[in-house]
């Protein structure tokens, strides 16, 4: 599916070059596998977070739209289908966080990867969207 926003797609893959950047930086200066793995475990727990995130207000959005294009139906089917989606989004939110807690976990206590190493990974997102935000200003927008 394409992205209808090309300002998120460029965060995207800006962020997936600085995790590799980062990744290649950790393994030359510290000539450890595990630092470059660390890194990239981070970038993978904040990809997990990004999608988790972006997948909520996507369908926030899309409830939103449907409700307006909806015509009148019957006020009561309406309310169970509602708190339907609502219990749904809420396991899909927990289900997602549950599963970046376990991510963690591993990475963490399990392979015990260095954690500045994970910390830098996951803050590739921040870096990605440091750039964005320069392009923006050199661009004047």
């Amino acid at each position: 599916m394409a992205e209808p926003d090309p300002a998120l797609r460029r965060i995207e893959r800006d962020s997936v070059i600085a995790c590799a950047a980062l990744a290649v930086a950790a393994g030359i200066m510290t000539r450890q596998v595990d630092a470059a793995l660390g890194v990239i475990g981070g970038g993978a727990l904040v990809a997990i977070s990004y999608r988790g995130i972006k997948a909520g207000i996507s369908a926030v959005v899309d409830s939103a739209d449907s409700r307006d294009s909806r015509d009148s139906r019957d006020a009561s089917a309406e309310g169970r289908g509602r708190s339907r989606g609502v219990a749904v989004g809420l396991v899909k939110f927990f289900t997602r966080y549950a599963i970046l807690a376990v991510a963690a976990y591993v990475i963490m206590a399990r392979l015990r990867l260095p954690p500045v190493a994970v910390f830098a990974g996951a803050s590739s997102l921040v870096i990605a969207v440091m750039v964005e935000a320069l392009r923006g200003v050199s661009h004047g927008r």
